[in-house]
C-alpha cells in the first residue's frame, strides 16, 4: 500500500477540480457545488475539509463546517429568553461550538472517496480522516462533533456508526417518473389529491414560467426572495451569499432557474440541478402574498414533473421538509440521520438514552423537526431510493413563503 497522509484544509484551493470530480463521480453534483460553496462562503460558518492523500493524490475527503449553534434561535417568547440565559451560563450545551462533517446547505451529505480504492486502503484512509477530525475538534475547542444529514448513500463506514450517537433527521422526498404524461401522474394520486391539484391548476394561465441559466437581470430580486425565505425558515442553517446565486449556473453542471412571474413581476424562483439521471430540487422561494394566491408551490411541483416527463428524467428528488404534502403528491422518502458526540459524555447519555422522549421534548420546544406520519413511516420501514450511492446529491425543496 502506498503511503497515506492526512491534512486539514481551510480551503479547497490545493485540491484540483479533476481530483474533486474523481472523489465525487457522476452523476453527483457534490464536487462543483462544494467548490462553489467553499469559495463563496456561508455567513456564520467556517468551512473546510479533511483530505487524505496517497502519494500527494487526494483519495478521500470529508467536507467540514463549524459554527456556534444557538438553540434560542429556534424558539420565541419566554423560552428564547430562558435559552439565551442558559447559553451564557452553560454555552457548551445551549450555545455549543459544533464541528460537522457534511453539507452546510441542508442537502444530503456524502464523503468524497476515490472509487478505485481497495477495501483495506479505504478503511485505513477513513480511520486517518476521522482521527484527524477529532484532532481538529480538540484544536478548535469544539463542544460537539457531528455528521450532519447523512443517509445510507453517504459513504460513511459502517464501523463509524457505533462511535457516535444516532438520531433520525428529516427524510428526502423522491418521486419516480415512471409515467408518460401529467395526466397519467395525476391518475395515480388519490381522488382527493387529484381534485385538490386540479383546483390549484386553474390559476396557471395567470402565471408565466421561464427557465433560464442567465438571471443577471433578476439577481437582486432572487436574492431578496431567498433572504426572506431563510428568515421565515423554522430551522435556519446558514445564509448563502449573493455570489452563490450569481455563479451557480456557471459552476454546477445542469443548474438552472425556473422563474415564476405574476403580472410580469418575479414572485418566486426554483433552483434546480437537472441531469439526464435525475432532477435535484435545491431551493424554492416565493413571495407569500401572490405565492399563496396563485398556488405557486403546487404549480412548481407540476412544472418540475412536466420537465422530467418531457426530458425523460427518471427521478425527481424534491428535498426535505413538508413531508405530508409531498406524500399526498406521490413521493416516497429516503431516511436521513445525524450522528453526534459531545465532549462531555454525560450529555450524550442524557440526550440519546430515551430516543422517543428526547425527540418529543425537542419537537415540542421547536428545536427539532416533528416527524410527520409519512416521515415516520419512511424511517420505520428503512425505505431507500434504490439509486446509485452518488445519484442523489443535495436537495432542499422548501414550502416557505417570503
Amino acid at each position: 500500500m502506498n503511503a497515506l497522509t492526512c491534512r486539514y484544509l481551510p480551503r479547497l484551493d490545493s485540491v484540483p477540480a479533476a481530483d474533486l470530480d474523481r472523489l465525487f463521480p457522476e452523476p453527483s453534483t457534490a464536487a462543483p457545488h462544494l467548490s462553489l460553496v467553499q469559495g463563496s462562503g456561508v455567513d456564520g460558518f467556517n468551512l473546510g475539509s479533511i483530505v487524505v492523500f496517497r502519494d500527494a493524490v487526494p483519495v478521500l475527503l470529508l467536507p467540514l463546517f463549524e459554527t456556534r449553534f444557538d438553540l434560542s434561535a429556534f424558539v420565541q417568547g419566554w423560552l428564547k429568553r430562558v435559552l439565551r440565559a442558559a447559553g451564557r451560563l452553560i454555552p457548551a450545551i445551549f450555545h455549543p461550538r459544533v464541528l460537522c462533517v457534511g453539507s452546510v446547505d441542508a442537502g444530503w451529505s456524502e464523503l468524497g472517496i476515490d472509487p478505485g480504492l481497495d477495501t483495506s486502503t479505504r478503511d485505513v484512509a477513513c480511520k486517518m480522516a476521522f482521527d484527524e477530525l477529532q484532532a481538529v475538534a480538540l484544536r478548535h475547542k469544539s463542544d460537539v462533533v457531528a455528521l450532519y444529514n447523512f443517509n445510507e448513500y453517504g459513504g460513511l463506514p459502517e464501523g463509524l456508526l457505533t462511535q457516535f450517537n444516532r438520531v433520525p433527521f428529516r427524510p428526502c422526498a423522491r418521486l419516480s417518473i415512471d409515467f408518460d404524461s401529467i395526466e397519467q401522474y395525476l391518475s395515480r394520486l388519490t381522488r382527493g389529491s387529484r381534485k385538490h391539484l386540479r383546483r390549484k391548476m386553474r390559476v396557471a394561465p395567470e402565471v408565466r414560467i421561464e427557465h433560464s441559466r442567465d438571471i443577471s437581470s433578476y439577481l437582486d430580486r432572487i436574492y431578496a426572495l431567498y433572504e426572506v425565505t431563510v428568515a421565515r425558515s423554522p430551522m435556519p442553517l446558514g445564509i448563502h451569499r449573493r455570489f452563490y446565486f450569481e455563479e451557480v449556473c456557471q459552476r454546477v453542471p445542469g443548474a438552472e432557474y425556473v422563474l415564476y412571474f405574476v403580472q410580469e413581476k418575479l414572485v418566486a424562483f426554483n433552483l434546480l440541478f437537472v441531469k439526464p439521471e435525475e432532477m435535484v430540487d435545491k431551493y424554492f422561494c416565493m413571495n407569500y402574498g401572490p405565492g399563496s394566491k396563485y398556488n405557486l408551490y403546487a404549480l412548481s411541483w407540476l412544472e418540475n414533473v412536466r420537465v422530467c416527463v418531457e426530458r425523460k428524467i427518471p427521478l425527481y428528488y424534491a428535498g426535505q421538509g413538508t413531508e405530508e404534502t409531498k406524500a399526498h403528491l406521490g413521493a416516497t422518502f429516503v431516511p436521513s440521520y445525524l450522528l453526534f458526540r459531545h465532549r462531555w459524555p454525560v450529555f450524550d447519555r442524557l440526550l440519546v438514552g430515551p430516543h422517543a422522549l428526547t425527540g418529543k421534548v425537542l419537537s415540542s420546544l421547536g428545536l427539532w423537526p416533528s416527524a410527520t406520519p409519512a416521515a415516520a413511516q419512511a424511517a420505520g420501514s428503512g425505505e431507500s431510493s434504490g439509486c446509485d450511492p452518488k445519484a442523489a446529491g443535495s436537495v432542499n425543496k422548501q414550502l416557505i413563503a417570503g
